[in-house]
């Protein structure tokens, strides 16, 4: 399928203005810094894909949607070629009227004014008989019918919007085809195959293979891991028939989230660490730009006080996926739900997406400031599909960048898949797969932040013992331009070391530079008490030079 090209002005008309809606309380300034400012970050997810989305696609499915933005530019190039005032309008009327008398053919207006009463009547009797032979017509466009679809359907989209909204308060369920279906079309898929997201099982045209998951083993063996939990004791025959009764009776997507997943769940140890339907408007786009925000039915991540204020700010487009502060931060797994009719392949584009994001994270704080990223193929971040009792396991991992310059690449692996209506034991492996994977993926969460909070304490360090090699080796008579000259030296390179042009960062170190400061002169203070040579004549020159 080919879209034709759309005229320049229309390319980012699409794009959403949608603002990010901020928190009731406000959140102190420290929060704002340790966030990435949020209320500075205006990133700008579009609510439907704009025409450079259609524009960059390798090829073009054959879906709804694409058809509905072929509709779109045929009816903006009608309506452009149609753009002229009314009286140029009526002048090519005029000069139409002409060149049919020059050429000897009458309108219809004037033929019929010239005709006779008798002629009028055998024409009456030709039209009530079907009027004449117009087979050599078919297919011709009328003049003006792209311009009266266009106002048609203009003036019928508040009817459309109003009623698709009451249609949404009755009956919820729709939400997988009025929004998913929309959004995660085979053109969305087509998309994320085109920037190197690659689904389940995906084969290159050329035959290949992206590379293996290499703890594939690793992951299977971990979800199979039994849970004291589910034990005979704790999981009766009873509660299993209220699971199934439950699914049976679950009719609508938000009853599959609320009713049958908690069984799956079991206790949740941290509730400060998942979130439900949370659209990931803060996080820089996966792709360029044209893709929806995305917004799984339930994540995991990390409390924000888990993570260094340092980390937070230079990698907040990466791993905070909302404005608001309380949310779980660096997201590893992820949970989608489908209804009795809800879409397998709907829910595996979703949860490929959500997984690519999530993995984004992963690698983005064990790479934290490391001398060189990190590639080994093996997956930190989880996610969950469950639809019509089937529980479907996903880990997703990164690959090195094709060529040099180019984005690495999102390869999702199936793990496992478990029937869980079927019967108790298969419910259980399901339910054990289903928290293991959570413990597991809490446990890979947990080993990246502590890496990137530990190349922040590391530089921390190192950073304080050369400041005080600094001030040991400074025993000799030094001028007061010259001890100047060193300090502000000494206070560029505090500045220098933190990578946020934040005026309220700097503000921050400087703080902490003069707490640096009071503890030298304090300590010297301690010596010349003393009587130690060289540091009294250090001292005074210090003295001075506030002075001054």
């Amino acid at each position: 399928m080919i879209l034709s090209q759309d005229p320049p002005r229309d390319q980012h008309q699409n794009l959403s203005k949608r603002k990010h809606r901020q928190p009731e309380s406000s959140p102190s300034p420290r929060d704002d810094e340790a966030h990435g400012s949020s209320k500075r970050r205006k990133l700008q997810h579009p609510t439907v894909p704009p025409p450079a989305f259609w524009d960059g696609l390798s090829t073009v499915p054959l879906c709804a949607s694409a058809l509905t933005e072929l509709d779109r530019r045929n009816a903006r190039r009608a309506l452009a070629g149609k753009d002229l005032s009314e009286s140029t309008r009526r002048s090519r009327r005029l000069r139409a009227r002409r060149s049919a008398a020059d050429d000897g053919h009458l309108l219809t207006d004037l033929f019929l004014g010239r005709c006779s009463a008798k002629s009028l009547k055998g024409i009456k009797g030709l039209a009530r008989h079907g009027g004449p032979d117009l087979t050599e017509l078919r297919g011709c466009r009328a003049p003006g019918a792209a311009e009266q679809e266009m106002s048609c359907s203009q003036s019928s989209l508040g009817r459309r919007k109003r009623g698709s909204q009451s249609l949404e308060k009755r009956d919820s369920s729709n939400t997988t085809v009025t929004r998913s279906t929309k959004a995660y079309d085979p053109a969305f898929q087509q998309h994320l195959i085109d920037n190197g997201i690659l689904p389940d099982d995906y084969e290159y045209p050329d035959g290949r293979y992206p590379p293996e998951l290499s703890n594939v083993d690793d992951l299977m063996q971990r979800a199979s891991r039994p849970r004291a939990s589910l034990s005979p004791s704790r999981f009766t025959n009873d509660d299993f028939r209220r699971f199934k009764r439950a699914d049976t009776h679950a009719t609508k997507e938000s009853q599959v989230v609320s009713k049958v997943i908690p069984f799956i769940e079991g206790n949740i140890r941290d509730s400060k660490c998942t979130a439900s339907n949370i659209t990931f408007t803060n996080l820089d786009p996966l792709t360029d730009g044209t893709l929806v925000a995305a917004k799984p039915d339930t994540y995991y991540g990390a409390r924000p006080e888990q993570l260094d204020r340092r980390v937070r700010r230079e990698l907040g487009g990466h791993i905070i996926p909302s404005p608001q502060h309380d949310l779980p931060i660096a997201p590893n797994m992820f949970v989608e739900v489908k209804g009795p009719d809800g879409s397998a392949a709907l829910a595996k584009r979703q949860i490929s997406y959500d997984m690519a994001l999530g993995e984004r994270a992963q690698f983005s704080l064990r790479s934290f400031r490391a001398p060189a990223p990190i590639f080994d193929n093996k997956a930190s971040t989880i996610g969950y599909t469950y639809l019509d009792g089937t529980l479907k396991m996903y880990a997703t991992h990164l690959t090195e960048p094709s060529a040099p310059g180019r984005q690495p690449g999102y390869v999702m692996t199936q793990v496992g898949a478990y029937a869980m209506t079927n019967d108790i034991h298969t419910f259980r492996q399901g339910a054990a797969a289903y928290r293991n994977g959570r413990d597991l993926a809490k446990e890979k969460r947990d080993e990246a932040i502590e890496s990137a909070n530990k190349m922040v304490r590391d530089e921390g360090h190192d950073l304080s013992l050369s400041f005080g090699r600094g001030v040991s080796s400074n025993t000799e008579p030094t001028s007061q331009d010259t001890i100047s000259h060193h300090e502000s030296n000494r206070t560029a390179s505090l500045y220098d070391s933190d990578t946020s042009a934040d005026p309220t960062d700097l503000i921050a170190i400087g703080k902490r530079h003069k707490v640096f400061e009071d503890t030298t002169r304090e300590m010297m203070n301690r010596r010349n008490q003393q009587g130690k040579h060289g540091v009294e004549h250090f001292s005074v020159s210090i003295i001075a030079g506030e002075k001054a």
